[in-house]
């Protein structure tokens, strides 16, 4: 999915997302994202699954993986529609 889209917290177990055209799409774990940057042991480009999602202190979106949590904004969502 390119730019262009919104991520809203859910619950533990899924997202939404509303693309530019304002069609909303609910997205349960496990589901596939990007590395847009290096991130933990992560490469940029590398396709990981997001296998819970939470979200922290300021309302940022964090997605578990594996066994680490890291902010949403390193990832770019593979879905599309």
């Amino acid at each position: 999915m390119k730019k262009g889209y919104e991520v809203k917290f859910c619950d533990k177990n899924s997202i939404l997302i509303i693309n530019s055209r304002g069609v909303i799409r609910q997205l349960h774990t496990p589901f596939k994202v990007q590395c847009i940057v290096d991130v933990g042991r992560y490469k940029t480009g590398s396709i990981v699954y997001v296998e819970e999602v939470d979200t922290g202190d300021k309302d940022e979106l964090i997605y578990h993986i594996g066994e680490g949590a890291y902010y949403h904004r390193n990832f770019r969502i593979t879905a599309n529609f």
